[in-house]
């Protein structure tokens, strides 16, 4: 059993504490700026007001402010921002990350460098942080209702290291989250 530290309440963040959950992870999600409602909410009843689904029983649920203490001791962190919290991410998350914890983003798009050029987020990431971080993404067609309805779906993971991106496949595949 591992910990997995989700950063941002939004619904496909979210959405991944289900298979997290089904292979017996502890999860704590940590709320942006803009997810105040959503954290309330979900400490008071552990139900998502935007995804429209009961996250499953165990979470534990902090606010943007408490970001630190939920990051100790955790063996994933998962990005689960919107393209609007890309930069908040890189700012004001990946530096309190230490390096021995992999990222995983689920953030889709890419950051347009207006000279016709296009990164990846962890492309960008990795252009403003510490080149030792391992940044990882999820690519692929699966919605935060298929997720969180423990549809099948098939994503694929990516990054530079195998051996990491194999440990996150064994932390998150379930015979419905297929990677």
């Amino acid at each position: 059993m591992s910990v997995i530290t989700i950063i941002g309440a939004g619904m496909m963040g979210c959405a991944l504490s289900f298979p997290a959950s089904d292979n017996s992870h502890d999860i704590r999600i940590v709320g942006t700026p803009l997810d105040k409602d959503i954290i309330e909410q979900a400490k008071l009843t552990n139900y998502h007001i935007t995804l429209k689904r009961y996250l499953p029983d165990g979470i534990k649920f902090y606010s943007d402010n408490e970001m630190e203490e939920a990051i100790k001791g955790s063996d994933l962190i998962i990005g689960g921002v919107s393209s609007f919290g890309v930069d908040w991410f890189l700012k004001e998350v990946l530096p309190k990350i230490p390096n021995s914890i992999p990222v995983l983003s689920v953030t889709k798009g890419m950051i347009d460098l207006g000279d016709g050029n296009m990164l990846t987020y962890p492309e960008y990431y990795r252009k403003y942080t510490n080149p030792y971080k391992s940044l990882n993404a999820i690519g692929g067609a699966c919605t935060s209702y298929e997720l969180a309805d423990k549809d099948n779906t098939h994503v694929c993971f990516c990054g530079d290291d195998i051996n990491v991106l194999r440990r996150l496949k064994r932390m998150l595949e379930t015979d419905y989250y297929h990677i």
